[in-house]
C-alpha cells in the first residue's frame, strides 16, 4: 500500500503536472503527499555563478550571487503558491500528522543543499518519490540527477509527464526476466490490484522471452490481477519504442519498468532502455531499480 509520497516542486511551470500525477497515485490510497522545495546552500550558488567567478571581478561575482539568491526566492515562492493552489482546487486537507480521519492529505516544507542529495534523504522514509519526467528544458532535473535518485533512494520513483497524468485504470508492465523488472513488478504491486487492465509487455520473441512471460502473468493472476501477455518485435526500433508504442496504443495511464543502470564513480550509466524512459515525458513511468 502506498500511504506517503515525497513530491519534488522546483517552482516551475512543470510542477502542475507532478502534483496532478501524484495525486493520481495517492488518490486511491487516500496517501499523504509531503511536497519539497529544495533551495540551494551557498555552495550550489557559488556553482552556478562560477562563470562571474571565472572573470575574476568582484563586483560582477556579488552582483550573480544576488541576482541567484533573487531567482531562488522566487521560485520558492512559486512552489509554494502552485501547492496552495493544488490543495484549494483539488480540496485537500493541509497537514504535516496522521490524524486517522482518512483521505488525501499533503504538506510543504523547504529544504536547503542539493536537490538530488536532498531528495535522496527524504525520499527513503516514504513509499514513493515523484519527480517530474522528460529533459531539463520540461522544467525536469537532468538525466544524470534522476538517475542518482533512482539508484540511490531505495525507492520506487514516479515520472510525471508533461501532460496532466489521468486516473490509473490501464497498466502496461515492461517485462524482462531481471532482478529489476521483478523488484518493479513488487513495488507496482498497490497500483496493479487498482488497475482495471494489466499488460505484460515484452520487445522480444525468443522461446525463453515466452516462457518468462506467461511466468510473469501467473503470478500476476495467483494474485488475483486479471493480466494479458503481449509479446512485440523491435524489428528496426529500439525496445523502448516497441514498448512506449505499445503502451500508447493501449491508452496506458501508467508504465512499470525496471532502471537499468549502475554507479560507476560519480557518473551514472544507463542502458538505452533506461535512458528512452528519462528523456520521455507523455506518460507516467514507475521506476524500480
Amino acid at each position: 500500500m502506498i500511504k506517503t509520497a515525497l513530491v519534488h516542486l522546483r517552482g516551475m511551470k512543470g510542477d502542475a503536472a507532478t502534483l496532478t500525477a501524484a495525486l493520481q497515485i495517492a488518490r486511491p490510497f487516500s496517501a499523504h503527499l509531503e511536497c519539497l522545495h529544495v533551495r540551494p546552500d551557498l555552495a550550489a550558488l557559488i556553482s552556478l555563478a562560477r562563470p562571474a567567478i571565472l572573470e575574476g571581478e568582484t563586483d560582477t561575482i556579488t552582483r550573480a550571487l544576488k541576482d541567484l539568491e533573487k531567482e531562488s526566492a522566487e521560485s520558492a515562492q512559486r512552489a509554494s503558491d502552485s501547492f496552495a493552489a493544488f490543495c484549494i482546487n483539488e480540496r485537500i486537507r493541509r497537514g504535516e500528522l496522521p490524524t486517522g480521519s482518512g483521505g488525501i492529505s499533503a504538506s510543504f516544507r523547504e529544504d536547503i543543499g542539493s536537490d538530488v542529495d536532498r531528495l535522496i534523504a527524504q525520499s527513503r522514509r516514504h513509499d514513493l518519490a515523484v519527480v517530474k519526467g522528460g529533459s531539463e528544458r520540461d522544467g525536469g532535473l537532468g538525466p544524470r540527477d534522476i538517475g542518482r535518485l533512482i539508484l540511490s533512494t531505495g525507492r520506487p520513483t514516479l515520472l510525471a509527464p508533461t501532460v496532466p497524468a489521468r486516473q490509473v485504470r490501464t497498466v502496461v508492465v515492461a517485462w524482462q526476466n531481471t532482478r529489476e523488472a521483478a523488484r518493479a513488478v513488487s513495488a507496482a504491486m498497490p497500483l496493479l490490484e487498482k488497475a482495471k487492465k494489466i499488460l505484460v509487455v515484452t520487445a522480444n520473441e525468443d522461446k525463453e522471452s515466452r516462457s518468462d512471460q506467461t511466468g510473469v502473468v501467473s503470478h500476476l493472476q495467483w494474485h488475483g490481477l486479471e493480466c494479458e501477455a503481449l509479446l512485440v518485435e523491435p524489428k528496426s526500433r529500439s525496445a523502448y519504442d516497441s514498448v512506449l508504442e505499445t503502451a500508447r496504443d493501449a491508452d496506458a495511464d501508467l508504465l512499470v519498468a525496471g532502471a537499468y543502470g549502475r554507479s560507476r564513480l560519480s557518473e551514472v550509466v544507463f542502458g538505452g532502455f533506461t535512458e528512452g524512459i528519462l528523456e520521455d515525458a507523455s506518460l507516467p513511468v514507475l521506476l524500480v531499480h
